[in-house]
């Protein structure tokens, strides 16, 4: 008993394609659109120092790296408007970091400092 070989028409196949193609743009944005969502919520809140609102602790407690949450809040202050990410459906959040956001190398605009009092990690929102 040999496998059979099925052929299948073309317009089917470019249909299957045109579905992986469209689930992959929505995915990547989907993943864009979230981050820019957390650091707009987070741009919003005021970080009091020496708690668990900094930017260390909030991290911890969402279980992501503190510097994916700055990225977050910086995708946010730099486009301000979730329509104006350049690139739109094509972007990826990985090319959102690495192309159009500051490199690591610029000073961020919060600066992370240890309190002398507690010992905790705090940040300084620079403005």
């Amino acid at each position: 008993m040999g496998k059979e070989i099925v052929a299948f028409k073309p317009e089917f196949i470019e249909e299957c394609k045109a579905i992986i193609t469209e689930s992959v743009f929505t995915s990547r944005w989907a993943l864009v659109e979230g981050y820019w969502l957390l650091g707009e919520r987070v741009s919003q809140e005021k970080y009091a120092k020496g708690n668990e609102s900094s930017l260390q602790g909030l991290a911890k407690n969402l279980s992501i790296s503190t510097r994916t949450l700055y990225y977050a809040i910086q995708a946010y202050q730099k486009y301000p408007k979730l329509d104006t990410i350049p690139e739109g459906k094509n972007i990826s959040w990985n090319k959102l970091i690495t192309k159009y956001l500051p490199s690591k190398d610029k000073e961020p605009k919060h600066k992370e400092l240890i309190c002398p009092h507690c010992g905790l990690n705090v940040f300084e929102v620079k403005e």
